[in-house]
């Protein structure tokens, strides 16, 4: 897979943010701008994750309270084990 990088950005830290920062970076032996694109990747992640897991117990909720949705679940073969 190619990884094609975007534009740089910019970003203000405060110091003690920065300090604590470039010390996890050379902990782990990557250079400080190599970390933070890691946790902002694992971060993303996250995020998208939890925001699907929403998703999904909303519409897990509308189905529950409405039997026209319901109809569509069992018509469609239901959850599939859930």
């Amino acid at each position: 897979m190619e990884c094609v990088m975007a534009s740089p950005l910019s970003i203000r830290l405060d110091e003690r943010l920065r300090t604590d920062l470039e010390q996890e970076a050379t902990a782990r032996g990557i250079p400080l701008s190599q970390l933070i694109r890691d946790l902002l990747e694992t971060g993303a992640k996250s995020a998208r994750r939890d925001r699907i897991r929403r998703d999904s117990a909303r519409v897990a909720r509308y189905v529950a309270a409405t039997p026209s949705a319901q109809a569509l679940f069992e018509e469609a073969g239901g959850t599939h084990g859930a």
